[in-house]
C-alpha cells in the first residue's frame, strides 16, 4: 500500500470516528441556528483580533479581553455553539495526537 493510500485510509477512519461525528453533529446543530453561527462568529474574530494586537507586541488589549469574556458567559448558555466548541477541540486534539505520532516516527531517522 503507497503512502498516499494509507493517508486516504486513515482520512476515512478519522470520518469513522466518534470524535469526528460529535463534531459533525454539533457543527449542522450550530448551522441551523443563525444566532449562535453569529455568536461563535464573533467569538472567533474576538479571539484572531486578540491575537493579531499581541503579534503585533500591542500591550494585552483590556476592552478585547472584557470583550472575549462577555462572549463567553454567552457561549456557556448556548448549547450549540458550546457544544460545538468542545467537539471541535476533541477533533483537533486528536488530529495533533496523530500529527504527532506521524511525525515522531519520522524524527527518529533525524536523531
Amino acid at each position: 500500500m503507497s503512502v498516499y493510500e494509507s493517508a486516504t485510509k486513515l482520512a476515512s477512519e478519522i470520518k469513522l470516528s466518534e470524535e469526528y461525528k460529535s463534531f459533525k453533529k454539533s457543527m449542522n446543530e450550530l448551522k441551523s441556528d443563525s444566532k449562535s453561527e453569529s455568536l461563535l462568529k464573533e467569538y472567533k474574530m474576538s479571539q484572531m483580533e486578540l491575537q493579531r494586537s499581541q503579534v503585533q507586541n500591542k500591550s494585552l488589549d483590556k476592552k478585547i479581553v472584557r470583550k472575549i469574556e462577555t462572549i463567553e458567559k454567552k457561549i456557556k448558555k448556548n448549547k450549540k455553539v458550546y457544544n460545538y466548541l468542545r467537539d471541535e477541540q476533541v477533533l483537533v486534539n486528536m488530529m495533533n495526537n496523530i500529527n504527532i505520532i506521524l511525525s515522531d516516527a519520522v524524527d527518529k531517522d533525524y536523531k
